[in-house]
Order: C-alpha cells, then sequence, then structure tokens
C-alpha cells in the first residue's frame, strides 16, 4: 500500500495527537484537525486541557459531537489525504471510510495486541507492566475504538518503559518521545511514497481491559495490601484527579504515593492517618505505610481517623461503563 500522501487528517485528542499537530506544523505538512468536546476539555498534562494547548500553539481545530455528519470533512478531503486516528471519539461510519479510500490509519500506543481497549497506562500501572509499543493499524468499518479494531497492521516500534515511572503522566510524557520519532519516521515515509504491507496480530496472544473513568472506578479498596494500593493510587494519579475515598463522609483524592515503609502491621490497621506531614498523608494499610498527596474540602485532617470506602462504592467501581 502507499499512501501517496500530502495532507493529513488528524482525530482524536492527546499528547500524541498535540505532538504531532505541533510537528507537523513545524514541517509545513498540510493538516487539519477534528476532536470533540469532552476532548477538549480533557486535562493532557501541566494541569492544561487540550483546548489550552492548541491555542497557546495556535493550532486551529474543529470540533463535532458525530464525525460522519460533519460538513467540513467531506469539503477537505481530496485523493491525497490521510486520515490518522490517536484516540478517535466516534464510530466511523461506512461512507467517510470510503472517502479515505483505504487511507484511513489508527495509531495504537499500546504493546498490541496486548492491552487492547482503553486506559492503557492506568492498566498498566496496575499490572506492573513496562513493555511499551506504537502500532499503526488500517481502519475499516470493523473497528469500534476501544473495543475493537481490525487486527492488522502496518508498522509497529517496541520499548522497553524505565521502572522509575509510576504515574500515567509520566509515562505519557516518556511514550511520547518514543512515539513521535516512530511517527517522524513514518511521514518521511510516506513523502518518499514507500509501500506499506499489512500484517496480522497473534490473537491468541490478544488482551482486552476496558475503558476507566476516575470518578466511577477510582475507589480504593482498603482491603489490598500497601503495595498494591500504592499502585492503584498511582494508577489514577496525574493526569487523572486521583483515587479515592471517604474522610469523614467527604470524599478525598489521593495521588502520587510512594510505598515508605514494609511491615507487619494487622489489616485492621489499613486506612488509618499515621501522620500529617508537609502537606502529605502517611497512611497505613496491610503489610505498609503509604505516604500519598491529598485534596479534600476539609484540609484539616486529623490523625488517627480512617480513611474508609464502602461496599457499595467498591462493588461500583467494578461495572465498566461504555463512553
Amino acid at each position: 500500500m502507499k499512501f501517496n500522501s500530502d495532507h493529513i487528517v488528524i482525530f482524536g485528542g492527546s499528547i500524541l495527537a498535540l505532538e504531532l499537530l505541533k510537528y507537523l506544523k513545524k514541517i509545513k505538512f498540510k493538516y487539519h484537525f477534528f476532536t470533540n468536546k469532552r476532548m477538549l476539555s480533557d486535562v493532557i498534562y501541566d494541569n492544561k486541557t487540550l483546548r489550552e494547548h492548541l491555542e497557546i500553539n495556535k493550532i486551529k481545530f474543529f470540533s463535532t459531537e458525530n464525525i460522519n455528519t460533519n460538513k467540513s470533512i467531506y469539503k477537505i478531503i481530496t485523493p491525497k489525504s490521510l486520515g490518522v486516528s490517536l484516540g478517535l471519539p466516534w464510530i466511523v461510519k461506512k461512507k467517510l471510510i470510503n472517502e479515505f479510500n483505504e487511507k484511513l490509519l489508527d495509531i495504537m500506543p499500546i504493546p498490541m495486541p496486548r492491552y487492547r481497549g482503553g486506559a492503557h497506562y492506568t492498566w498498566m500501572i496496575l499490572n506492573k507492566n513496562f513493555k511499551g509499543g506504537c502500532f499503526i493499524q488500517n481502519i475499516n468499518t470493523k473497528t469500534i475504538q476501544g473495543y475493537r479494531d481490525t487486527g492488522n497492521y502496518y508498522l509497529k516500534y517496541e520499548y522497553q518503559f524505565p521502572r522509575s515511572l509510576k504515574i500515567p503522566e509520566e509515562f505519557y510524557k516518556y511514550a511520547c518521545k518514543k512515539e513521535m520519532s516512530f511517527l517522524m519516521k513514518f511521514i518521511k515515509n510516506i513523502k518518499q511514497n514507500k509501500n506499506f504491507t499489512l500484517k496480522k496480530f497473534d490473537e491468541s496472544k490478544s488482551i482486552f481491559f476496558p475503558r476507566l473513568l476516575s470518578k466511577l472506578n477510582g475507589f480504593i479498596d482498603w482491603n489490598f495490601d500497601a503495595g498494591e494500593i500504592t499502585n492503584f493510587i498511582n494508577a489514577f494519579s496525574d493526569p487523572y484527579p486521583g483515587a479515592i475515598s471517604f474522610y469523614k463522609g467527604r470524599k478525598i483524592y489521593l495521588k502520587n504515593a510512594k510505598l515508605v515503609e514494609k511491615n507487619n502491621f494487622h489489616p485492621y490497621t489499613s486506612g488509618l492517618i499515621l501522620n500529617n506531614y508537609k502537606k502529605k498523608l502517611f497512611i497505613s494499610a496491610k503489610k505498609g505505610i503509604i505516604r500519598a498527596d491529598f485534596a479534600c474540602k476539609d484540609p484539616d485532617i486529623q490523625v488517627g481517623e480512617r480513611l474508609f470506602t464502602s461496599q457499595s462504592n467498591i462493588i461500583k467501581s467494578k461495572i465498566h461503563f461504555k463512553f
């Protein structure tokens, strides 16, 4: 397959999408960007939303809740247009797919075919997975972003994350540098009209994890041991709001956790606040002490009190809604 393209249409929204847009603007490669309201409001890094980053970098964009009925997209597609998805928020219908004439791609920044689905780095942190990857796939009528892909890919790049990385934002930033290097080479090959061949995944190695939403799935189960809770808190840390528990009936958000002591503390101690020092909580858990940043409407957190998550919230947190 030769893409023979002088125009790239980017769909979605992520750190990688932003960096690719900045690069295309820098090298003066013609592009257009389509996203939606939800993605524009997402905080992607440095405590700024995608919209804010786009405005800072003077990158124009189209916001639409249905790409298939958006009139602008059909006006800009030419025979030399290449569509590139980075977190596609819509299901693309046959009419639009046909407009691209098999030149519609999905960039999957994960070690495919593992970690299909969503919330990739959150699941990888929970599972202590440090293998990264970036795959360029084709999109067809079978593709449903976050649920199903074609089972094929054109190119892949695999690498290892440093084990010093703890939270999703760190994974995003490290991965973005690796992925941008990969995509820059891909764009160079496109400009040189190189040929690309579709390959099949080994589906016996496929693993799927569902999308997550912090406010629904981020409740801390204090029955976990200290190491597991530390990973859980970190998995929902920046750019996300944090892992959730309750202090005197009010929600408290924990981020940037560290297991500061391993011990033989009884499970009954789990959730007890042992210390509140320099705006960090030291919390007891089974087999250890956790230090974490916190945010709560009641900033006067008292030692000896307990953080608590009800069983109903824990049960609800294991329900995965489609969004």
